[in-house]
């Protein structure tokens, strides 16, 4: 739908900002001729782009860069200019780093190129080779067909630990190197999937996604006229564990606020169906094609109208639901995981987070939470056959 002069000048915040952000590109574009589709539905941004260049000279972008953005200029007709903007704008980060890891993305996949999955999940990894296993297991275990794996520079034996998994073709590794590149690992994922995946959960390695009511793709048919799902957190705390313990991530960690709609147990994550994602733009939410909207369990629309916190942004929720999907998040773990943690920052570039604060969420009423213990006796359970036809030493989640 194009968009007219009285529309444009309502949208002069975002034009300025739009300028800002592109200003090199535009010019490279201009001296090709190929800026005539998106002037054409945006006249205020001709209008301001013909200000700019009588009062600046902008500089060339990358030439790589620019024939990206000349390819995607074609669907812009049919955008609305906020929508075309943001998207835009994630396409020119991915190809920044898409250009970073040239020469250095090390790609693993040995899975059959012709079968359809119908849940896979995608997660973003570093240093995290002490707890792949159990999350590699338990994925298995709730009904993923692939786990693809964004190494984020890790210097552990991330890819020794994993090469069972990638040998049959269950996971898929890729390097991905760089600092705030977690979303737009993601962004990877969705476009790698579009036609060979129905429904793709974009998690951390700290995150268990499971339903309550059985394995996950019998629940996620019921949403299938959805582009996405919101689900909701629930937070664990260290469990009074300083030093890191032996065992599983499930059974070592129990306790969770006892107030369930304590804000930080209303953040969400997605999973979507790629073919039908318009851009991420955040690691906690996804804009979706065709004015459709992502919902929670409940089927409310997840915008800021409805079920959404005001104020505080479309990752959160009003209220936590956790009956049919709910995320185990393991954040802290113990003391001795916490520490490490802060001090290695996260991938999507926030800054090293304050280990008192982490702490803090805990010190209201807790209660214990055992809904995942299920899953947990059942990877036990793989792991005590796998032990009794390799040897008698007991095998852990670790040593699967």
């Amino acid at each position: 739908m194009k968009i007219n002069n009285m529309q444009a000048a309502s949208d002069s915040p975002y034009i300025d900002l739009f300028l800002q952000n592109n200003l090199s590109s535009l010019n490279k574009l201009r001296r090709s001729g190929k800026t005539s589709i998106l002037f054409r539905l945006h006249p205020r941004l001709r209008q301001s782009y013909a200000e700019y260049l009588t009062v600046s000279n902008a500089a060339a972008a990358a030439e790589q860069q620019n024939l990206a953005i000349a390819g995607i200029l074609n669907t812009f007709e049919n955008m609305k200019f906020r929508r075309a903007a943001v998207w835009l704008s994630c396409a020119v980060q991915d190809f920044r780093v898409m250009i970073r890891q040239n020469g250095t993305g090390k790609v693993l996949d040995y899975s059959d190129r012709r079968k359809k999955d119908y849940y896979a999940v995608a997660v973003i990894v570093k240093n995290e080779a002490r707890y792949i296993r159990e999350f590699i297991l338990f994925y298995q275990a709730t009904g993923a067909d692939r786990i693809y794996v964004y190494d984020n520079d890790s210097t552990d034996n991330l890819l020794e630990e994993i090469e069972p998994f990638l040998k049959d073709g269950f996971v898929i590794y890729r390097k991905w190197s760089g600092r705030v590149v977690q979303t737009a690992a993601y962004r990877d994922a969705v476009r790698r999937t579009k036609h060979n995946t129905r429904w793709l959960a974009l998690i951390d390695a700290d995150e268990f996604l499971f339903s309550p009511k059985g394995r996950m793709p019998e629940q996620l048919k019921a949403y299938e006229d959805f582009p996405g799902i919101g689900v909701n957190w629930v937070m664990y705390g260290p469990n009074g564990h300083v030093k890191r313990p032996e065992g599983l991530v499930m059974d070592n960690y129990t306790t969770t606020q006892a107030n369930s709609d304590a804000l930080i147990n209303c953040h969400i994550k997605s999973i979507v169906q790629p073919r039908k994602v318009f851009c991420i733009n955040r690691i906690h939410f996804v804009l979706d094609k065709g004015g459709k909207f992502a919902v929670n369990e409940q089927g409310w629309i997840i915008d800021n109208y409805c079920s959404v916190i005001p104020g505080n942004g479309k990752a959160f929720t009003a209220r936590n639901h956790r009956t049919v999907f709910r995320i185990n998040h393991y954040n802290t773990k113990s003391l001795e995981d916490l520490k490490a943690k802060c001090a290695r920052g996260f991938p999507d570039g926030a800054p090293n987070a304050n280990y008192d604060n982490l702490l803090l969420q805990f010190a209201e009423p807790l209660t214990e939470d055992y809904s995942i213990k299920p899953y947990a006796d059942l990877i036990r359970e793989r792991c005590r056959q796998r032990s009794s036809r390799t040897s008698e030493r007991p095998v852990r989640a670790a040593e699967y």
